[in-house]
């Protein structure tokens, strides 16, 4: 349990959210763990987390301790509960992770986790009827599991820490040049000025999307996620702290970023935050409606939700193709925006917090081998695109 986000309470080990209200439960018995929901609600009533102690503190026998602790699915529902609660994991990530073990694990190892080694996960993963790409998935999960069961003092040491991942020839990452990037905001800038509404409206949210983004290295959904206050004009700073709810069944728009490292505030421009406000008029003059500064930048006033990564991406590509330029990923604009600021020869470390990476090791896996000769500068490399 993160120290920094709980704080103690008159009651022994039960712990309150600083930031959210809730509470949560500190048990060291049947398995050390931690409990924060009751049938997926989270609990805000002090009353009612006493009573989920004293439901735990109750007596268990010596072969429900063992089973609870030894067992492979049990364990992995509450290390899921601890990303879903404790490290606020984005929607995305807890599914992956979720689809991983249904698909490869689930119900499938029968043999206490305490007595798994090296060899019997080596076997287990070679043995698998899938690609390596997706071996290697299943590797990264399991090694987060068993770092999570040794910091939770269920196991003395990770059975995975010493198994390698499989060599699979890495993907090239795509990204735009400067030239490229003029070229693809001028075919946009035609179309802005258009007397047809639909393409209007269609070629002024690629433009704000895909300026947002390259100017601040947004992954796509935390791009979709900011609203006009997120910009403060006086500090020319962007805040990000949400990323788009991509769970359909939920009412809520938002959700976490991916990690704690995620929520950050980054530089921007003038400029940029300039085009914002512009970009505001623009839409309370087009759809006729009042825009307060909590609203979403990127909304559908037809459907009252925000405008979905499947409209976004099918704008994005007819853009591309319209300018001639090589179709990329939204997800590449942010691969975009760190390999210009690696080429300017910009210190690793502040790529690394401008992007929310947990770890510099991730940054430098991914960027360091980018090309060098691309000369910009840092806070404005994003106005000599436009």
């Amino acid at each position: 349990m993160d120290m920094r986000v709980y704080k103690k309470t008159r009651y022994q080990n039960i712990y309150k959210h600083i930031k959210n209200g809730n509470y949560i439960i500190s048990l060291s018995k049947p398995i050390k763990t931690s409990i924060s929901t009751i049938e997926d609600r989270k609990i805000y009533s002090i009353e009612e987390a006493l009573r989920v102690k004293d439901k735990y503190s109750r007596p268990i026998s010596k072969s429900q301790i063992e089973a609870c602790r030894d067992d492979f699915d049990v364990l992995w529902y509450k290390y899921i509960d601890w990303c879903k609660y404790s490290q606020k994991m984005a929607y995305n990530t807890l599914l992956h992770k979720e689809k991983d073990y249904k698909s490869f694990l689930k119900g499938k190892i029968d043999k206490p986790i305490a007595k798994t080694d090296k060899e019997f996960w080596a076997k287990y993963i070679d043995n698998l009827n899938t690609t390596l790409k997706q071996k290697n998935e299943i590797i990264k999960q399991l090694k987060a599991f068993f770092n999570w069961c040794v910091q939770e003092n269920i196991l003395l040491s990770s059975p995975l820490a010493n198994i390698n991942r499989y060599r699979v020839s890495k993907t090239e990452m795509k990204y735009w040049v400067p030239e490229q990037i003029k070229i693809f905001f001028e075919t946009i800038k035609k179309d802005m000025t258009s007397s047809d509404t639909k393409l209007r409206r269609k070629a002024y949210l690629i433009y704000m999307f895909t300026h947002i983004t390259l100017s601040v290295g947004n992954r796509p959904g935390e791009s979709r996620a900011l609203s006009f206050l997120r910009f403060n004009k006086e500090k020319c700073t962007v805040k990000i702290e949400n990323s788009i709810n991509y769970d359909r069944k939920s009412n809520n728009f938002f959700s976490d970023t991916k990690t704690r490292q995620s929520d950050r505030e980054n530089f921007t421009t003038i400029r940029v935050i300039d085009e914002v406000e512009k970009y505001k008029t623009f839409l309370e003059e087009e759809y006729d409606v009042v825009i307060n500064d909590s609203d979403l930048i990127f909304f559908n006033y037809c459907t009252k939700k925000p405008i979905t990564d499947t409209t976004i991406r099918k704008y994005f590509k007819y853009y591309c193709d319209k300018a001639g330029v090589p179709y990329i990923r939204l997800y590449d604009l942010r691969h975009t925006f760190a390999t210009n600021l690696v080429a300017s020869n910009t210190p690793i470390r502040y790529v690394q917090e401008a992007l929310g990476h947990t770890n510099a090791s991730t940054t430098l896996n991914q960027y360091v081998h980018t090309r060098k000769d691309i000369k910009i500068t840092v806070a404005e490399q994003a106005d000599s695109y436009f």
